[in-house]
């Protein structure tokens, strides 16, 4: 008895293989956090998909809703098919989807669709997690109006060349991208208003002016209407400048072919009367000249309910001619007709082309917001600013 006691208290004592005992329990551990890890992971990639997945199809259902008058049919088919092209192209059918649901709301044009997933757990199941429930949703509202656009484009002389040419590149880009949507049921229209030493009214400019001699130039009037949009009855327009832009303005159209005429007969030369751009951009779009303008470019009311108004204030320098002194210099007259434009709810957007930095403060105080605001230093930036605003102004937007 005393030897096998002897030996109970040496066995109780020995430490020789505790260390590979704890190292089986930890390396059994080991491999069930590993295993919850990388399904854990599974799980977080299937939702990422399943969530993108969701927004493209609530979004392309929106598009539809909007811009095709599908019925809730065809709407739920649409959403179907979007949403299966989008998930099961990545998961392959190994996280198949339950509770597909569309709901629709056609009084502010939103879509929101839902899904459900259950995906089985492989090494986590081994710590009883048998499953992972994954639920998502993607609310998308087609927001975007019909678009009344004005664009006030800079052709004095400093554009001549490339950057002229990179001009029309990126405005006919804006074009295509707004009046296509036409063909899906919008009602979109553009006008141009081209800018240099003075404004080119062309066939308007003998009713702006009371004139109906000499070059078509029209300049500021002398009024207490100088900085407003009222329509010339309630002042006549100056003949000051002896030069005008090639480029009469063109009133709201939504024929393709005729802004893209226009566009290609713009020619740069001349000085940067800025704010008679900035006032005839605001004319085109304004209601106050519906007695002006012909019968198709007839802009709508101000804060019409189908209806967004919208400008483009272009240049690549500083504005350096105005011709009635009291009225203030072109910089301080363009600061009042922003700010006009914005109190009729005009959404602005400002770029400037390799412009210096004197003038961008002008475009940035002009603009209405920050996001409005363009800086482009070549002519791949300019165009990828105007397809930026119009995608801006006729695009749809998650709401989650």
């Amino acid at each position: 008895m005393r030897i096998s006691a002897k030996r109970i208290r040496s066995f109780s004592s020995d430490e020789r293989g505790t260390t590979a005992i704890v190292f089986a329990l930890c390396l059994t551990m080991l491999f069930f956090v590993i295993g919850v890890a990388i399904d854990s992971a599974r799980a977080w990639k299937t939702q990422s998909v399943l969530q993108e997945a969701l927004d493209s199809a609530a979004l392309a259902t929106a598009r539809a809703m909007r811009l095709e008058g599908l019925n809730d049919a065809e709407l739920k088919e649409r959403a179907d098919s979007f949403f299966q092209s989008a998930y099961t192209s990545r998961t392959g059918g190994k996280a198949p989807v339950q509770n597909l649901t569309l709901t629709i709301d056609r009084s502010t044009t939103t879509a929101t669709l839902s899904a459900d997933v259950m995906l089985p757990a492989y090494l986590a199941a081994l710590m009883n997690v048998k499953k992972f429930d994954i639920s998502e949703v993607s609310i998308a509202r087609f927001d975007a109006k019909n678009v009344e656009l004005s664009m006030t484009l800079d052709v004095s002389g400093s554009m001549a060349g490339s950057k002229l040419s990179d001009l029309k590149a990126a405005a006919s880009d804006l074009t295509e991208i707004i009046l296509d949507q036409n063909n899906n049921g919008a009602h979109h229209r553009i006008g141009l208003a081209p800018y240099s030493t003075s404004v080119n009214a062309g066939p308007y400019a003998a009713i702006s002016t009371g004139v109906s001699t000499g070059l078509p130039c029209v300049t500021e009037r002398p009024t207490s209407n100088i900085l407003k949009d009222a329509n010339p009855n309630a002042g006549i327009f100056g003949k000051k400048a002896n030069f005008c832009p090639q480029s009469a303005i063109l009133p709201l159209t939504d024929d393709k072919g005729v802004i893209t005429s226009h566009l290609n007969g713009m020619v740069a030369n001349g000085m940067t009367a800025g704010h008679l751009g900035i006032a005839w951009g605001w004319y085109i779009i304004s209601p106050d000249w519906a007695s002006i303008w012909p019968s198709s470019s007839t802009p709508v009311a101000y804060r019409d309910e189908q209806t967004m108004k919208a400008a483009i204030i272009m240049t690549d320098g500083m504005f350096n001619a105005a011709y009635e002194p009291q009225n203030g210099d072109s910089i301080a007259q363009a600061k009042v007709l922003c700010d006009g434009m914005k109190a009729q709810d005009i959404k602005i957007f400002t770029v400037g082309f390799q412009a210096p930095a004197s003038v961008l403060p002008l475009l940035q105080y002009c603009a209405s917001s920050p996001n409005e605001f363009y800086d482009a230093q070549d002519g791949d930036a300019l165009r990828k600013s105007f397809r930026q605003i119009a995608n801006q102004l006729t695009s749809l937007r998650l709401t989650n």
